[in-house]
């Protein structure tokens, strides 16, 4: 496969043999080719920043000066030195790594390949990281690519995004030059073991995100596909897939959208439902029409589209369905607002039904670009994931810029009754582009996809991190990691 450059891509077909975790780590001590990440005039951010407004650089330095003292605590490490062992965390979970890029790549557009990268999805058991094999999958995308079955024999990954030859080593934007995705990959696992079994193509067009029924009969795609942007596909009693059902939703997009797409799905807990992210900018609700198999055979719209935030990206229904929860990044990837995004949101709203129309019940701030949100297996927790501004590039002029070095992970109490939404604690850890974080079966540990650590050679492996919550529910470090591929981004959490 060619680009239109006559640069070659890596076929999404190619054979890939099984490797282990230890397998990906090989050789990330090697000091590897040298990148031109730190030639400011080479880099996309600093020339806006420096050439074309060079009134906003000044601002830039003015800035830095005023929030220099107060972002100290910024400074305290770029490597949290948790120990390398395996985290508190009861059952089973598969990490997803997208190796094709540096998580600054989203500024500077530099890649930094290097030998041995490649998608992975890494299998781990009560904490510890197992086996892993070769999975495509991409970080361009909200944190809702993959699902596991019921019982948590089955995996499915969608490929939002292809990769690029591992010679190229520089963009023009991280978001557009990947070749569009088109498979998805199913895996089969056991306690210890991930093998792929079967690879999908006729999908749609650049799937966005995938969800799974509770009762485990069929999956929920989303795609840009016009006129079938859900795809569902049927599953069987082993988990194996049927043929795709394209289906039109008719989304309310309005003139002003930036983004003319449906950016994820959310199939309600009885099934019958779904809650599609119009455009990152508001949610729209379903009803399933079903077919004599009780699989979705078309959609019928409940009530009008639910406006609230300002940049969504995933969301999860209460247990009841009475209301949903969605977390708000709270900022577009222009560079410059890369700089200077308030908070991130997390969002209940009111699910709307055919007497009642949906309605927003509370907003609580958290930290900026809040990708990432999971509830407890009970219902009564939240967790809310935001990498901050960790995605911004080694420069000097933004050494002393707040929030670059370190995440936030923050803490809620969930009253499904009421929809009422209570901080409990939020705590930080340095680490690069966190976007995902799940709980464990006691709802007592969560664990939180790293893309990577700033500097040296913690920025070419990923790590998953783990946190404890106390009986007051206050946030505590573990203080132990697991290597992985560079480049976690999605978690799953397998039942039992």
């Amino acid at each position: 496969i060619t680009s239109p450059g006559n640069r070659v891509l890596r076929s999404r077909n190619t054979q890939v043999p099984e490797f282990s975790t230890a397998d990906f780590l090989k050789g990330r001590n090697s000091q590897g080719p040298k990148f031109p990440g730190a030639e400011i005039h080479r880099n996309r951010l600093s020339q806006e920043l420096m050439v074309k407004k060079p009134a906003i650089a000044a601002g830039v330095i003015f800035c830095i000066a005023s929030f220099g003292c107060a972002s100290l605590g910024d400074f305290a490490s770029d490597d949290p030195k948790f120990a390398e062992a395996p985290g508190q965390f009861e059952g089973r979970f598969v990490s997803l790594s997208d190796a094709d890029m540096a998580a600054t790549a989203y500024a500077d557009g530099v890649l930094e390949p290097f030998e041995g990268a490649r998608d992975a999805v890494t299998l781990f058991n009560n904490g510890a990281a197992g086996k892993a094999v070769a999975a495509s999958n991409s970080v361009v995308s909200w944190p809702q690519i993959a699902v596991a079955a019921p019982g948590g024999g089955m995996v499915y990954v969608i490929e939002t995004r292809g990769s690029l030859a591992n010679d190229i080593e520089r963009v023009e934007s991280a978001y557009t030059a990947f070749p569009q995705g088109r498979v998805m990959t199913v895996f089969a696992v056991s306690d210890d073991e991930i093998v792929e079994v079967d690879q999908r193509s006729g999908i749609g067009e650049n799937p966005q995100s995938i969800d799974i029924s509770a009762d485990g009969r069929f999956l929920a795609l989303s795609t840009e596909t016009p006129d079938a942007e859900l795809t569902v596909i049927p599953l069987d009693a082993d988990g194996g897939t049927g043929a795709p059902r394209p289906i039109a939703l008719n989304p309310p997009y309005r003139p002003t959208d930036k983004e003319k797409r449906i950016r994820t799905l959310h199939i309600s807990p009885d099934g019958k439902r779904i809650a599609a992210n119009i455009a990152n900018l508001r949610y729209q609700f379903y009803d399933f029409i079903f077919d004599e198999n009780d699989i979705p055979a078309g959609v019928r719209p409940v009530g009008a589209p639910v406006e609230f935030g300002v940049r969504l990206s995933i969301g999860r229904w209460s247990q009841n369905g009475r209301y949903f929860i969605a977390t708000d990044v709270n900022s577009y990837d222009a560079s410059l607002r890369m700089l200077i995004q308030k908070g991130g949101q997390v969002h209940v709203i009111k699910a709307p039904t055919a007497a009642e129309p949906g309605a927003l019940v509370t907003s609580k701030r958290v930290g900026r670009f809040a990708e990432g949100l999971e509830m407890s297996d009970d219902g009564a927790l939240i967790a809310s994931i935001a990498m901050e501004r960790t995605y911004l590039p080694e420069l000097f002029f933004l050494e002393a810029w707040p929030r670059r070095r370190q995440y936030m992970l923050t803490l809620f109490s969930f009253d499904e009754e009421t929809g009422a939404l209570i901080e409990l604690d939020r705590i930080r850890s340095a680490g690069v582009l966190p976007e995902d974080v799940i709980f464990d079966t006691s709802g007592r540990n969560l664990a939180v996809a790293v893309f990577h650590r700033r500097k040296g050679a913690n920025r070419k492996r990923g790590f998953i991190d783990f946190f404890h919550i106390t009986e007051k529910g206050e946030l505590r470090a573990q203080g132990k990691t697991q290597s992985v591929m560079r480049g976690p981004h999605d978690l799953v959490r397998l039942t039992e």
